[in-house]
């Protein structure tokens, strides 16, 4: 998951090929357009990542007259991805180390779309099970992208995050199956477009015959719920169409951790055999480069002929999400 406020510092800096004014910093892996001779190489800066929200104050007024999400701007035809501002204008005075979040400390918050609807909560996730949450690429130290090894890549869909829990009961030989959002798991007696897209797939014997079968594990189906209801966002082509739900990763309960490319559970190996529906696999087994990171990243502005959020790159020790910024700068 990306942090949103953190103390950084800059990694390069450029003129900005098409407007003498303005120069192009890089902070982690994302690059931001500020003013020319604003910044060196080394300067300790507050970067605040995308899809955060500012707070209404002086020193973000100037960002909240375009939005007070932070998402990709295109200026002069280059992209910019997040805001880099001084500790000082933003009035912080605390330490400045690497990676020190400060969200909190300047009113910055994560941006979610409004829940659809009442989804009567039962509870947070337990058993260790975290909300689902992908960190960008440029958040991570490029010596811990896996170039050169076998990814697969599949597409991100702008919905609702769901989970589908089976959970085996030993005392009483039975599996607690219960469905989620993003942060709660919901009363086993609602009826909201979450539990209605599982139910709709009539799946839960087949898939506790096959939990039993391996032993009576315990899985949790992680995927994003779309359709009318779900989200509004007008250039998002799956809130046009039916309720449905994609799955795009498997919890396994048991063990504390995701099912990773080339595990016995991992969600492309066994939806097949339990007739979930996934997300797109658009590339499978291909060698993992920078040129095929800035393919999804910025070079594409549809996949079959629709505008998309994104991918999201699948390897064996992990998963990280690529946005694409062309649907990125229209939300």
């Amino acid at each position: 998951m990306d942090n949103l406020a953190t103390i950084q510092s800059i990694v390069s800096v450029e003129k900005h090929p098409n407007a003498d004014s303005l120069d192009i910093v890089q902070v982690l892996g994302y690059k931001c357009i500020v003013k020319r001779d604003q910044w060196k190489i080394g300067d300790k800066v507050v970067f605040i990542a995308p899809d955060s929200v500012l707070p209404d104050t002086q020193w973000a007024a100037f960002y909240n007259a375009r939005s007070s999400r932070v998402k990709a701007i295109q200026l002069r035809k280059e992209w910019s991805f997040g805001v880099v501002e001084s500790a000082q204008n933003i009035g912080y005075t605390g330490a400045m180390d690497d990676g020190l979040d400060i969200s909190e400390i300047i009113g910055v918050t994560k941006y979610a779309p409004p829940e659809p609807q009442d989804n009567s909560a039962a509870g947070v996730y337990g058993n260790g099970i975290p909300k689902t949450d992908e960190t960008r690429w440029q958040g991570i130290r490029p010596e811990n992208i896996p170039y050169g090894k076998l990814v697969d890549v599949t597409q991100k869909i702008d919905g609702q995050s769901l989970s589908w829990l089976f959970e085996y009961k030993k005392d009483t030989d039975s599996y607690d199956i219960s469905v989620g959002g993003r942060s709660f798991i919901f009363k086993k007696f609602v009826k909201n477009n979450y539990t209605r897209n599982v139910e709709a797939l009539n799946l839960s014997k087949k898939i506790e015959d096959f939990l039993r079968s391996r032993g009576n594990i315990s899985l949790c189906f992680r995927g994003e719920s779309y359709g009318t209801g779900i989200q509004k966002f007008s250039n998002n082509p799956h809130c046009k169409k039916p309720l449905g739900v994609a799955f795009f990763s498997v919890w396994n309960i048991d063990k504390g951790r995701y099912e990773r490319k080339g595990e016995e559970y991992y969600i492309h190996n066994i939806s097949s055999q339990l007739g979930l529906p996934t997300v797109p696999l658009l590339e499978k087994d291909v060698i993992l480069t920078r040129e095929l990171i800035k393919k999804y990243d910025e070079d594409l502005t549809q996949i079959n002929g629709e505008p998309f959020e994104g991918v999201v790159i699948q390897h064996h020790n992990g998963s990280f999400k690529v946005i694409n910024k062309n649907y990125d700068s229209e939300k």
